[in-house]
């Protein structure tokens, strides 16, 4: 009896199975709907991005082919812009002193080279900036005496990367500057000197030029 009595809350297998076979055609249909609004978020974020990631790659891979694993300590690439330890670039004793030529700099210089000789790769460069960054303090007087300084630092920096590689100022010169810009915060790790690779327009119109078939 108690047998019975429990048979009759079980649904016959043929409507059971018909209402699991809805309900996983519903869930199929809401899934291959929010796969298909995803799809059209990501394939214009990826439009975005990849002609930017692409360049970026780039400029990895050249600084791969000087730099192993292990000579990357004090050197890092972030947001298109090559960051090196100031202590790497000048002699620990004389950082004030005349200019030099250290290994990094040597490596650094074929990696511009390389960038700069590819047509490709250099219709996407603006400008090479050679940033060197100091500390505001609150004499102002000071800060211009400062800023004077690391700018003939920067200088001095740009000028070894022509000695080194005189290629570099005979076809490139109009694509590298060196400034000085005040850091807003010290520095972790003691003073650096950024190698900035400013994208040109034409890389923006690439982009543009990929949203284009989304605009509509």
């Amino acid at each position: 009896m108690k047998l019975n009595a429990i048979k009759k809350f079980i649904p016959p297998l043929g409507p059971l199975f018909s209402i699991t076979l809805i309900g996983l055609l519903l869930l199929s249909a809401i899934i291959y709907y929010r796969a298909v609004k995803i799809q059209r978020f990501l394939e214009p974020a990826l439009a975005i991005s990849e002609p930017r990631m692409k360049f970026t790659q780039n400029i990895r891979d050249l600084l791969a082919m000087e730099f192993s694993p292990n000579q990357m300590t004090g050197i890092r690439f972030r947001a298109g812009t090559i960051i090196v330890d100031q202590s790497l670039l000048f002699e620990r004793a004389h950082p004030e002193g005349g200019p030099t030529e250290p290994e990094v700099l040597r490596k650094l210089s074929r990696v511009f080279h390389a960038a700069l000789n590819n047509p490709e790769t250099r219709e996407n460069i603006s400008l090479i900036l050679i940033n060197a960054r100091f500390p505001l303090t609150k004499d102002t007087m000071r800060n211009r005496q400062i800023r004077f300084e690391v700018q003939d630092r920067a200088v001095l920096i740009l000028n070894s990367l022509y000695t080194i590689e005189p290629t570099l100022e005979r076809d490139y010169a109009k694509y590298f500057a060196a400034t000085s810009l005040p850091a807003s915060v010290p520095e972790k790790g003691g003073p650096v000197v950024e190698f900035r690779i400013i994208p040109t327009e034409r890389l923006h119109i690439e982009v543009l030029q990929r949203l284009e078939r989304y605009a509509y």
